[in-house]
């Protein structure tokens, strides 16, 4: 969705544009995910076939929508003729979501964060985010970043976590950058839809979207109090504590979705991002150490902040205590102000539009 943001902004910007992806290998597919939670055969058949089945929906979409460079690079192990392939184009532009989230990886920095001084190409960031930003660098390789980004036309961070992270470790004077909503806000929630087969089940009941890892300690526990308050739990990936499943749907059904929920409880920032455009309150919960930087900041918790919603923001980590989520749950109809949150993203949206204005302008003159 965020990629589709990022087209749909520069076709407006770039009416007669060709607008390319960098073709490259996930950066983070060969991390080990280790999985301690006991599984039955039968759940972990199930959860690798939802999961099949939604990777090449998934798939199918992303070559349908767009069109990937001619070549491909691994981020961080390129070869030396990059900087010759990446010429071929007048704009680069790096961005959205957290691509910046690794700096270096066997010492080299990534071409995510663009350290090509000979790079003729206009150079800018999107709203990108170094979320959770939890990388060390050698003074050296600060200086190299530091330089890069003094070099670029425009500097689009998402969200203060990143921002503070530019500031006060590379040195990037503040007036530099400009926090950019996230990329989705180019986009239309109203044009998304959920396949029909789902949608008759989900019409008439109190639906709370519930996505966690098979990882999260209190995935049942969580999913049995929501169900006490008379919500009906749907995920997107397959969870056993759900009552239906919406586990094969592209990234188009997924974003049709949240328009039946009425409560959207996640470890994840996009179900956040969503339920938010879609005016939907929204539970968003940290709970692993790898996914929020080292002070407990995180890309969840900013994004709710924005929205004046942190007490909707939860921390697990090192706490078991369910009763203050319970509570917030309860008082969804005083901490929740639906209106509110539609002139927040009205206003981000204004301000989204505005922004392409200033970065078509700095890229042209």
């Amino acid at each position: 969705m965020q990629a589709l943001g990022v087209k749909t902004a520069f076709q407006k910007a770039f009416p007669n544009s060709t607008i390319h992806f960098l073709d490259f290998p996930d950066f983070k597919q060969n991390k080990i995910i280790q999985t301690p939670v006991k599984r039955s055969l039968y759940t972990l058949f199930l959860q690798k076939l939802y999961a099949a089945i939604r990777l090449i929906a998934y798939h199918k979409a992303y070559k349908k929508t767009f069109t990937l460079t001619p070549f491909q690079t691994d981020l961080f192990n390129y070869q030396a003729d990059i900087v010759n392939k990446l010429d071929e184009y007048d704009i680069i532009s790096v961005g959205s979501d957290t691509i910046l989230e690794e700096a270096c990886i066997n010492s080299n920095i990534g071409i995510n964060w663009l350290p090509f001084p000979n790079l003729k190409a206009k150079k800018i960031f999107f709203a990108a985010s170094a979320s959770p930003a939890n990388f060390s660098l050698t003074p050296q390789q600060k200086e190299i970043l530091s330089s890069s980004l003094a070099n670029l036309k425009y500097i689009g961070i998402r969200d203060n976590l990143t921002i503070n992270f530019l500031t006060k470790k590379l040195n990037i004077d503040l007036t530099k950058i400009h926090k950019q909503p996230d990329p989705t806000f180019y986009l239309d929630v109203n044009t998304f839809s959920l396949p029909q087969a789902y949608t008759k089940k989900l019409i008439g009941k109190k639906i709370a979207l519930y996505n966690f890892n098979i990882n999260f300690p209190y995935r049942k526990e969580l999913a049995s109090l929501l169900k006490e308050k008379g919500y009906t739990l749907v995920s997107t990936f397959y969870n056993p504590y759900v009552d239906i499943q919406i586990a094969t749907v592209d990234a188009f059904g997924w974003a049709g979705l949240f328009k039946y929920c009425h409560l959207i409880v996640t470890e994840r920032f996009h179900d956040s991002v969503f339920g938010l455009r879609n005016c939907k309150p929204v539970i968003a919960i940290d709970w692993d150490s790898n996914r929020f930087a080292n002070q407990g900041d995180s890309k969840t918790f900013r994004l709710l902040e924005d929205y004046n919603l942190t007490d909707l923001h939860f921390n697990l980590s090192q706490s078991s205590n369910l009763n203050p989520i319970e509570k917030a749950i309860e008082k969804l109809d005083v901490i929740f102000d639906a209106q509110k949150v539609n002139q927040i993203n009205v206003n981000y949206i204004q301000k989204a539009n505005i922004l392409l204005q200033e970065i078509k302008e700095s890229i042209i003159k």
